[in-house]
């Protein structure tokens, strides 16, 4: 076909579809429209795909965010590179109330024989700590020995072996004190429990500061504000030193070394002296305002710590210079392990009494050493003498020395190094003869305890109450304290114990912060619908750091040389009542520095929210809250119930004696 006559019918075709396109136009407007619509929006979809594709995930991420997420939802820590681990120093778990079995690893087992756990018996083993906080430490404990002790004790004998035995126990409630400590983790008790029973404190304190005018009546209008729910210390003096009593006798079980406590007159004696003498004067230096101020000082303080002007001091076995004995005269009371070896009968009823302890194993290897020092020490030995010898070393390594051994026994590193060096002729013999005795004395004199005929118990519950002196009340009243909230004997107790506990729903730092915002601060709606929205995105953040940033701060606390000076001050506060206090002007220019201090560590974003006169007024009654020495104390309290449970479970589980302690009246 010719090409002309191909492009005349191609625009004849042209030309016709043209045209059957009008005449269905004309027929089907609507129709036309929508097509010409799709064509348009293929087109635009062609070119700006990647623009809708965007738009229409933001929106279907939006619709999937609000129906998954809900108020209680968090996302994680976005700071990384901020993480907090407590630390685990591994150390022995105690069983004050039975022993652990080595084979199930149950504290009262029935199936297997029970293994003996030194630490139950000597809790300082493992524990060191720098000779100059351990001098203080030291100190103080010999001002409790002084002041009173020895007093009234010098006039009957001039015997130390009764406080020789003081000494040690001191040591052992000190140990076992320390080792809690290290098992909880404190920046989570603080921002868990602490700050959010201090929660409640500040809302006591704004409603009572709406009801009066003059900070001269914060303290009291704050007091009555508590009604019922004040803390049953702090209805009096007496009533605080009769709840410290009561909480001593309490934590005697966990505290004490191993049936300390069937001896009445020794815990009379303790109860008096912790309660009366350390812990009710302890608290008292704790709940001055000078004391918290000091203490704010130190955790708003920003600037780098203080360094020590002096090199650390060496690591020391805890109180060990302490605990040494005294005493230069033998007992007639103390029986030596030779004598017990020679009388049968004395035997007969050490090896029950071991067995009870589950320690017949340290027993047997005293005997095993005697017996092997008596044959090395022989002179001209045989080879096949020595051969035997060391065999038998060998055998003595692998029952007491190996981990795996279920009658091991912890040894001086140095011992078991000596041992598989079989270096016997000379150092081991010496060595292993100390360490027996080391191990075998608490057994001993536990013993010696046990075999003593019981005493008549009382047909009633022996009470000591403090006689209403001249000289008692001096010592127990103060100006700062007085008599406390001054409550009558009469009037409504507490009956819930932890009603600071129970009655916060707010929970971690970020939702603190909102609710101090709101009640102290006021801040204005906006910003707290703004701190409600971003507590999804940052709540866990702002916990992580928070507890960082406690970790911290305690660490600067907790170096050597501020330690120290805490310890000293606890010190001068307690035992030193004839150096002079400080003055008026001191503590004035303290509290003003602390003023200061909390005024500067609010960031100037927050003042810009806010404004300046509710930043003033807001630190201004938080300020005036921590100056009423009774308050505080109240506040105190509520601490040490919270740090007691925290340190020692065991009570949550005994719950009736937990009550009792509240109701004691």
């Amino acid at each position: 076909m010719a090409p002309w006559v191909r492009t005349m019918g191609e625009k004849l075709k042209l030309r016709l579809r043209l045209d059957v396109g009008r005449e269905i136009c004309r027929q089907y407007p609507l129709f036309c429209f929508l097509l010409l619509c799709l064509s348009a929006a293929s087109l635009l979809l062609n070119r700006y795909l990647h623009v809708l594709m965007i738009f229409w995930s933001f929106v279907a991420g939006v619709v999937t965010f609000y129906c998954s997420l809900g108020p209680d939802s968090l996302l994680p820590n976005i700071f990384f590179m901020i993480k907090y681990k407590p630390k685990q120093l591994g150390l022995q778990e105690l069983f004050p109330q039975g022993r652990s079995c080595a084979v199930c690893g149950k504290v009262k087992c029935k199936r297997h024989r029970p293994s003996l756990l030194l630490e139950n018996y000597q809790p300082w083993l493992d524990l060191k700590i720098s000779s100059k906080v351990d001098a203080s430490l030291s100190e103080v404990l010999e001002l409790v020995l002084e002041n009173f002790v020895y007093p009234w004790y010098r006039d009957v004998t001039d015997d130390e072996s009764f406080v020789d035995e003081l000494r040690i126990i001191l040591r052992f409630f000190a140990s076992v004190l320390i080792r809690r400590i290290h098992k909880v983790d404190i920046p989570s008790v603080i921002t868990k429990k602490l700050l959010k029973a201090a929660m409640k404190h500040i809302e006591v304190i704004v409603k009572a500061s709406q009801k009066v005018e003059n900070t001269e009546f914060l303290q009291q209008a704050a007091l009555e504000e508590y009604g019922p729910e004040l803390h049953v210390a702090l209805r009096s003096r007496r009533d605080e030193l009769h709840y410290l009593r009561k909480l001593t006798e309490l934590l005697f079980p966990y505290i004490l070394p191993p049936k300390a406590t069937d001896c009445r007159s020794l815990t009379l004696l303790l109860r008096e002296i912790l309660s009366g003498s350390v812990f009710l004067p302890s608290l008292d230096f704790l709940a001055d305002p000078d004391t918290v101020n000091h203490l704010l000082i130190i955790f708003i303080d920003d600037s780098p710590p203080e360094k020590a002007t002096e090199p650390p001091s060496p690591l020391v076995p805890f109180l060990q210079k302490f605990a040494e004995p005294r005493n230069k005269k033998p007992s007639v009371l103390k029986l030596e392990l030779k004598q017990i070896r020679e009388q049968q009968d004395l035997l007969f009823r050490f090896m029950n009494f071991l067995k009870q302890e589950g320690a017949v194993h340290v027993l047997q290897i005293c005997l095993t050493v005697e017996e092997f020092n008596d044959r090395i020490l022989r002179p001209e030995l045989s080879n096949d003498e020595m051969l035997s010898l060391h065999e038998e070393l060998q055998k003595i390594y692998k029952t007491y020395c190996l981990d795996e051994s279920i009658d091991k026994i912890r040894f001086d590193p140095f011992i078991v190094e000596e041992i598989q060096k079989r270096k016997i002729i000379k150092s081991v013999p010496g060595k292993l003869m100390k360490e027996k005795g080391q191990h075998l004395e608490p057994f001993i004199m536990n013993f010696i305890n046990s075999c003593e005929s019981p005493k008549p118990k009382p047909s009633k519950p022996e009470l000591t109450i403090l006689s209403p002196t001249s000289e008692n009340n001096k010592k127990l009243f103060n100006d700062l304290y007085k008599n406390n909230a001054n409550r009558a004997e009469n009037t409504e107790r507490r009956q819930n114990q932890n009603y600071f506990m129970e009655m916060m729903t707010v929970e971690g730092v970020y939702d603190y912060l909102m609710y101090v915002g709101q009640v102290v601060f006021q801040v204005p709606d906006w910003l707290h619908h703004l701190l409600m929205g971003t507590r999804i995105l940052f709540k866990n953040t702002l916990e992580m750091y928070t507890d960082y940033y406690l970790h911290c701060k305690l660490e600067q606390l907790f170096q050597e040389h501020r330690l120290v000076s805490l310890i000293t001050l606890l010190r001068d506060a307690v035992f030193c009542e004839n150096t002079e206090p400080r003055s008026l002007q001191d503590k004035q220019k303290r509290a003003k520095q602390t003023f200061e201090g909390m005024m500067n560590y609010i960031p100037d974003l927050i003042v810009k929210c806010i404004g300046e006169e509710a930043k003033y007024e807001s630190i201004r009654l938080l300020f005036d809250g921590l100056q009423q020495p009774v308050l505080n104390k109240q506040l105190t309290y509520v601490f040490l119930d919270i740090v007691i449970q925290e340190l020692f479970p065991e009570l949550n589980k005994v719950q009736k004696e937990v009550t009792s302690v509240t109701s004691w009246i």
